[in-house]
């Protein structure tokens, strides 16, 4: 140390904490006496001590043909046919009066749209507590209005349920309320939880041991002190077939590769909990899409990592990258021994008040910047290769972009993705080319400008851009086509201008856009290089791990498609994210090293069969997956009424074995409404204002989340009174 216990500078730091723990504690004490004065005020909630608490503004997209789903600006004028659907004042102009207006699932007329100012300021609801009279926000009480029936429902504030039951003499747990728990299971979910927990119990044991041996205490005490904050739980919300279609342009561009006109692939919906106090928050969700092996290439054996979001409110913080990358490792585990051959992740953090999944962040939550972000992925990814799931690791650009053998029919087309927006834009203004000159006043004055840079270069060179040095607009005017803009000189082999063009737009960002090749069963040798010093950390952590148990969850591989159901024929060009064998798998011999074959070892081991002794010793949370949906396992199930303790913890009663369905998603369809994608959950928080930005609000938020999950046909909005900001539930309104 450098400066020891006795030491000047020691000496003066110790008393100075000691100084600053007392002025702290003094100034807690006063802080909490004046919140105490607050909460017996009849003008404050009982519980925060706050008054009057504002909800964030509502947030509406236009709907229009000319603003591109942007937002409308707050204290402008806009219009709406209902809850969904808006449109901004210059929107509304180019609308016609005759017409009626077409939307999703909803047609309207010009004349039936209402004006309204974006000014609303919406306040948090009361409730009033039928024992003691006093009033509590219904945030802080976690008051669920949906069962509120008539208006007369019975509530009891915390105070008043604790002094009953200290009156009584009963204080056992009495709440019944259906948890994330209780939702159903999939094996997807199961097997992502099952290895969650037990890395974080490793991490655990790994902290409290450095943590005995450092401060000398017994190792059940260094337990105690880093504990983790409450379970965690998975679930899989939505496991439904989707259908891409390619659009028009991209199609018709490459229709003589036999392009196809739709990629069908499989969505699937991830929500992470923590039990927070006894109350399920909601913490982290993610969107995967899946396409399998009888996807058409080139997005045969991809799965996308589309959408993810957080918010901070983890216990303990610091767990929420370790958890986080747990999850997505276990993931890609998963799909790997499915027999996906690669994963593809565009690292785009949102812009600055958007949010991806959650609605409104907490204030002192940072937004990551894009090579933050990027390093996030790069540094689960690399864990990924250090156990032997991934492979080689690459970009969009160096593997499709940067190679002038390959055009853009060969790269893989998926739903939200950069890729399928941008190319349409290069051929929507590669096709409008031969209008650039078409007007006398367009020509005149890039005449004029070409004679300015002509004269003023004086070397007789042509002004080019600053990737071709060509003077395209020059080529425009005299007809004469690049090599690879035309179909006629794609066809005969040219350079593809799409490829080419969209490479110069991607190549300053390629590293935000990953490719990671996974270590399936039919992986060959060029995509399972990494480099030499993670080989020597797979060594050890193959070694290291080799006696752990295998997983309880029986991955089934993918099915291939008969021969009567293959993908059409694509270019004899070789494509470089796909394999050479048969149905993707390799044509070389077998994976030879030392790490590799450990690793051969380590997968046989994850993916065995666990014995019936085995089986019989399983907890209550682990479950056996059996391969098929229609079979179901036994074991020890849990009551959905999970019941919480004085101290917040979650008891739960164990009752006999049962039979507990574990849904095959790659099978069975799990559909929800509100999750089936990120945009409609968005709309489902922000109509009903519930968020993410304070603690308490996100777990009112989980709780109501967990209600309409519970409650699937329950009617996702309802309508407040105006006067009184009651929902009303039943009967008429005006």
């Amino acid at each position: 140390l450098y400066n020891a216990e006795g030491s000047v500078v020691h000496n003066m730091a110790s008393e100075m904490k000691s100084i600053f723990r007392a002025d702290f504690d003094k100034a807690m004490r006063q802080i909490n006496a004046e919140a105490e004065e607050r909460r017996k005020k009849g003008d404050a909630c009982s519980l925060c001590g706050c008054e009057k608490l504002l909800f964030e503004p509502p947030i509406y997209y236009c709907n229009g043909v000319n603003c591109s789903s942007s937002r409308i600006r707050r204290n402008s004028y806009y219009y709406t046919g209902n809850a969904n659907y808006h449109w901004c004042h210059v929107c509304y102009a180019d609308l016609k009066e005759d017409k009626p207006i077409v939307m999703a699932d909803a047609t309207f007329q010009k004349k039936d749209l209402i004006k309204k100012k974006n000014d609303d300021i919406h306040e948090e609801s009361w409730v009033m507590c039928d024992k003691c009279d006093r009033w509590i926000h219904q945030i802080c009480a976690l008051f669920n209005t949906r069962q509120n029936k008539d208006q007369q429902s019975e509530y009891t504030c915390p105070r008043c349920c604790i002094a009953e039951r200290k009156r009584v003499g009963k204080l056992e747990p009495s709440s019944t309320t259906p948890m994330a728990g209780d939702l159903e299971r999939s094996k997807l979910s199961e097997y992502l939880e099952e290895n969650v927990r037990h890395k974080v119990k490793k991490k655990f044991e790994q902290m409290a041991k450095e943590k005995s041996e450092a401060e000398s205490i017994p190792f059940e005490e260094a337990m105690k002190s880093v504990g983790f904050g409450g379970a965690i739980t998975i679930r899989q919300i939505t496991s439904t077939n989707r259908k891409l279609e390619v659009r028009d342009r991209m199609k018709r561009r490459y229709a003589h590769k036999n392009y196809p006109s739709e990629f069908n692939y499989r969505c699937k919906m991830i929500i992470v909990f923590q039990n927070l106090d006894g109350v399920d928050a909601i913490l982290f969700g993610i969107y995967f899409y899946e396409h399998g092996v009888d996807n058409p290439s080139p997005n045969t054996r991809t799965v996308y990592i589309s959408y993810l979001d957080s918010v901070h409110y983890m216990r303990p913080r610091k767990m929420r990258t370790f958890v986080y990358h747990e999850i997505l490792i276990a993931y890609l585990n998963y799909v790997r021994q499915r027999g996906f051959a690669s994963a593809h992740i565009w690292a785009c953090p949102p812009l600055k008040g958007d949010d991806y999944i959650l609605f409104c962040k907490p204030e002192d939550q940072k937004t990551p910047r894009e090579d933050r972000l990027r390093q996030w992925y790069t540094d689960m990814l690399v864990e990924c290769q250090v156990r032997g799931i991934v492979g080689k690791l690459t970009n969009m650009y160096d593997l499709y972009f940067s190679n002038p053998e390959m055009d853009a029919s060969m790269v893989p087309y998926f739903e939200g993705d950069y890729f399928i927006s941008e190319v349409e834009n290069i051929i929507k203004d590669l096709e409008g080319g031969g209008k650039k000159g078409s007007s006398s006043s367009s020509k005149s004055k890039k005449s004029n400008n070409n004679d300015k840079k002509k004269k003023k270069k004086g070397n007789g060179s042509r002004s080019g851009t600053r990737s071709s040095g060509i003077d395209e607009d020059a080529l425009a005017d005299s007809g004469i086509m690049m090599e690879g803009m035309d179909v006629r000189s794609l066809k005969e082999g040219g350079r593809d201008y799409v490829m080419k063009r969209t490479g110069e737009i991607i190549k300053p960002m390629k590293e935000s856009f990953i490719v990671a090749y996974l270590n399936w069963e039919g992986a060959t040798e060029d995509k399972k290089q990494i480099p030499l010093e993670l080989q020597e950390k797979r060594s050890k952590y193959l070694l290291e791990h080799q006696n752990d148990p295998p997983s309880k969850v029986t991955i089934t591989p993918m099915k291939s498609p008969s021969s009567e159901t293959a993908p059409p024929k694509m270019s004899p060009k070789p494509n470089p994210g796909a394999s050479n064998g048969k149905d993707g798998s390799s044509t070389g011999g077998p994976s030879k090293g030392k790490d590799f074959a450990t690793l051969a070892k380590s997968t046989a081991a994850a993916s065995a069969v666990p014995k019936k002794e085995e089986v019989a010793q399983k907890s209550s949370t682990s479950l056996q997956v059996n391969g098929t949906s229609n079979n179901v396992s036994t074991a020890t199930s849990v009551d959905s009424s999970k019941k919480r303790g004085p101290d917040g913890s979650v008891k739960c009663t164990a009752v006999k074995s049962s039979s507990i369905k574990v849904i095959d998603d790659d099978e069975e369809e799990m559909e929800c409404e509100f999750l089936n994608n990120r945009q409609a959950f968005l709309n489902l928080c922000q109509g009903n204002h519930y968020q993410f930005d304070q603690l308490r609000r996100a777990k009112h938020t989980s709780m109501m989340v967990l209600w309409h999950l519970h409650n699937r046909d329950a009617p996702k909005f309802v309508q407040q009174c105006a006067s009184c900001s009651r929902e009303i539930l039943s009967g008429y309104r005006y």
